[in-house]
């Protein structure tokens, strides 16, 4: 999803709802953060990981071939 259509889809809904992420084995948790960072698009496998991994400043990408995003990531 790209920053775009998160706006137009939270544009429909009442301003003063919550908004929540998974919470790591179970429940949800209130989004304290909102950050820019890069991401490494498509490098796990194991369904039990996400698809993508992020970059922190120092972080060389996995695979010298990896396609590599700017997002944002909710925390």
């Amino acid at each position: 999803m790209k920053v775009k259509e998160l706006i137009e889809k939270l544009s429909q809904m009442d301003s003063e709802l919550m908004v929540v992420v998974h919470g790591y084995e179970g429940g949800v948790n209130e989004v304290d953060s909102c950050e820019l960072r890069d991401i490494e698009l498509n490098v796990n496998t194991a369904w039990y990981y996400g698809k993508h991994e992020t970059l922190l400043n120092n972080d060389k990408p996995t695979n010298k071939d990896s396609t590599i995003v700017k997002g944002v990531i909710l925390a």
